[in-house]
């Protein structure tokens, strides 16, 4: 609670980056305001060979 008004202080959530899995969204590309308008993640999520990269990158760290 907050001492001046009594109330709850709220949590702001913190955007995940759908690319570097388990990071926040570092607003890396210029202009973007989290990952739903990032020029970045658009192009990895309209490339099937990124989309694929991707993947197999995930399969590995999870292998680690």
């Amino acid at each position: 609670m907050t001492p001046s008004t009594g109330q709850r202080a709220r949590r702001v959530p913190t955007p995940k980056c759908p690319i570097r899995d388990g990071e926040p969204c570092s607003l890396c590309f210029p202009g973007a305001t989290g990952p739903q308008d990032c020029g970045l993640v658009y192009l990895v999520q309209s490339d099937d060979e990124l989309l694929e990269l991707k993947a197999e990158m995930k399969a590995a760290r999870k292998g680690e």
